[in-house]
């Protein structure tokens, strides 16, 4: 991911990081690990933010279902917190439990 993408990521997040609190800085980790990953597999992004859609985290979601319930909670929680403080026209879709095979 550009660092550009980064720095935008960092000031929409900047009141959220505070100095000392680790569960925060591991919040703002998993959710520039989370663009990453939909940068990597939609090239026709552009790593724009503003161009992720509901359709993109739905995929992301399908990529990550070996994840515990619980680190795609906190994963989902982070990710309703950004696209509120950034003001997006984004619905994030809710984690569906992984699939039987």
């Amino acid at each position: 991911m550009n660092s550009n993408t980064v720095r935008q990521i960092h000031a929409v997040m900047r009141h959220y990081k505070k100095p000392g609190i680790a569960y925060r800085q591991k919040q703002l980790k998993r959710l520039i690990e989370i663009f990453d990953d939909v940068f990597k597999h939609e090239k026709n992004l552009g790593e724009q933010i503003e161009r992720v859609g509901r359709k993109h985290l739905i995929g992301y979601w399908r990529r990550t279902e070996h994840e515990s319930q619980t680190v795609r909670k906190e994963k989902y929680r982070v990710l309703v917190y950004f696209v509120e403080q950034a003001n997006l026209s984004l619905k994030v879709p809710i984690p569906k439990p992984p699939r039987m095979k």
